[in-house]
């Protein structure tokens, strides 16, 4: 559970954008989000611009092994209120988590 809660955390609305790595096209996964090697990393939208950097805490392991357990379905990113949420499906239990 400690896990879930730390995951919840997770910066999931960088997914999809790139890395900020010259010469490279790397994709944000989920997985890297998490992912304590790509702590600080540069994240750039697909017109070049920095909208932030990554703060995982997961081993690469514990990345990928939490992924191989759960899906992340929704992702609230901070509102206006600072409101944020997860909601993953526990695919060892066939059960939601919120």
């Amino acid at each position: 559970m400690a896990e879930l809660a730390q995951a919840s955390y997770g910066y999931f609305h960088y997914v999809d954008n790139k890395f900020d790595i010259k010469d490279e096209d790397k994709i944000v996964t989920f997985e890297n989000v998490l992912d304590i090697t790509y702590k600080n990393s540069k994240i750039i939208d697909e017109r070049g611009f920095k909208i932030g950097k990554l703060d995982g805490d997961f081993s690469p392991l514990q990345a990928k092994q939490f992924f191989e357990r759960y899906d992340l379905l929704i992702h609230q990113t901070n509102t206006e209120s600072s409101f944020s949420a997860a909601l993953f499906y526990d695919t060892h239990k066939d059960g939601f988590v919120v």
